[in-house]
């Protein structure tokens, strides 16, 4: 579809004197289109909204003060969200950035503008500084939210888009945020499943919604969970309905619908300091205008017994270790990633997945095959910081990652996992998110630590 009718399609979406039949029309037709795959590069997983321009580097969004969190915040609360990014330009962009409000899949919901913020968009992004002492120049730009420009009206799944002034057709980036109710409570039980076979290596995450101050009629056609383990897309599930319905309480307690591979701990890359190479790095090299961060050979350790360390279940931190702020004095250098393999498969792919790539599966992250070194290669231009990271195996034609390959898959794995709730009654005109529950395998439940 050419640029000039998305164009078309997007103003049909934000006319408010069209009607209800045609925007709908022509909402089938723009979520085809609207985050412009050819400009932004196609992830492979569905359901998955984030997309950010080559230009545009190490987009962070989280909670106010805590960069490991997650972009959730409470309805009608205090919260803000802040949104970072660096562009890889000499001078500062007129950017400007609107919110969309999504259904649980992120398509965009049927509503008005109005209905869902309270304010006007779209709005500048004022806080941008330029970079010091970098080798690589870079203009870091930051955005807090809500703020006395807009406030959130409605909970569910929304999207921020930033563009440059007057071009909000062509958004340079797109980051999905969520904003929750406290309606439900959710009681994690995070546990090994009961089957002999699987108890080594997968983790079965059962809970219980209970609902008392809130009335669910039909929970089978009203609710909608989705569970995520850490930050992954590609392998959340998003079909459990209740196996019993009880006085004000639905249970989901399956044996083996709502299982997760344990997958392993993650590895480390300590990228804050140019001068001393850390542990797992094997030399560091400068060729103008980067330095190199050149990795030992990995090894799988599906053979090697599990073994327990911190991490940051696969986030990571921007920090610099030779200076003061890292939002402009850290530098961007290159990590080459290198996994030998004697022979190149023909079944599948391997990528290199985590927060350093959003954890995409995408052109960005896949590695290719070296036939003289026989192993497979990828060097990623990151922004100075610690960052955690796996290697997944996608076999041809599947959507879901393959973890136990090259990282082994043990039931004993500290993982974080997420549920989601969703409410939408037959006659509401989008859905609720009505509670979120962050949870540890090791330490179950972290109550409003997302």
């Amino acid at each position: 579809m050419c640029y000039l009718h998305f164009i078309t399609l997007w103003n049909q979406l934000t006319n408010r004197n069209v009607s209800v039949n045609q925007r709908n029309n022509s909402l089938i037709l723009t979520l085809c289109v609207w985050v412009l795959p050819g400009f932004f590069g196609q992830s492979i997983m569905a359901n998955n909204p984030i997309r950010n321009a080559s230009h545009i580097h190490t987009v962070q969004l989280h909670k106010k003060g805590w960069d490991l969190s997650n972009p959730i915040i409470q309805l009608r609360g205090t919260e803000q969200l802040t949104l970072s990014f660096d562009d890889f330009a000499f001078d500062s962009k007129n950017y400007q950035y609107s919110i969309v409000h999504c259904n649980s899949n992120w398509e965009i919901s049927d509503l008005m503008q109005t209905e869902f913020v309270e304010g006007f968009m779209p709005n500048a992004i004022v806080d941008y500084q330029y970079s010091f002492n970098t080798l690589q120049p870079y203009v870091h730009y930051s955005l807090d939210f809500p703020n006395d420009e807009i406030q959130l009206k409605l909970s569910g799944n929304y999207i921020i888009k930033v563009f440059e002034l007057g071009d909000e057709d062509n958004p340079v980036l797109i980051r999905p945020f969520r904003v929750s109710e406290s309606q439900v409570s959710i009681i994690p039980r995070i546990k090994y499943t009961a089957s002999s076979s699987l108890r080594q290596t997968m983790q079965q995450v059962n809970f219980t919604i209970l609902h008392p101050n809130f009335r669910i009629d039909n929970a089978h056609n009203d609710i909608k969970v989705i569970v995520q383990q850490n930050g992954r897309w590609d392998n959340q599930i998003d079909d459990l309905k209740p196996l019993f319905i009880r006085n004000e309480e639905l249970a989901y307690e399956y044996s083996r619908e709502n299982l997760f591979d344990g997958g392993n701990e993650y590895r480390w890359l300590d990228l804050r300091s140019t001068r001393f190479a850390p542990e797992h790095v094997e030399k560091i090299s400068f060729h103008d205008p980067f330095y190199h961060f050149t990795l030992f050979a990995e090894k799988a350790q599906g053979s090697k017994p599990y073994f327990y360390h911190e991490d940051f279940n696969g986030k990571y931190v921007i920090d610099v270790r030779e200076e003061r702020d890292p939002h402009i004095e850290a530098d961007y250098v290159y990590a080459h990633f290198t996994l030998p393999v004697d022979a190149p498969f023909i079944d599948g792919d391997i990528y290199v997945t985590g927060g350093l790539r959003d954890w995409q599966l995408d052109k960005r992250n896949k590695m290719n095959y070296n036939y003289e070194s026989k192993a497979y290669e990828l060097s990623l231009l990151l922004k100075q910081g610690f960052y955690n990271y796996q290697y997944h195996f996608l076999e041809n034609g599947k959507t879901k990652a393959e973890v136990e390959r090259f990282e082994g898959n043990f039931g004993q794995t500290e993982n974080d996992y997420l549920i989601y709730v969703y409410y939408k009654a037959i006659s509401d005109n989008y859905e609720r998110l009505i509670g979120v529950n962050m949870s540890n395998s090791l330490k179950y439940s972290a109550p409003g630590k997302h």
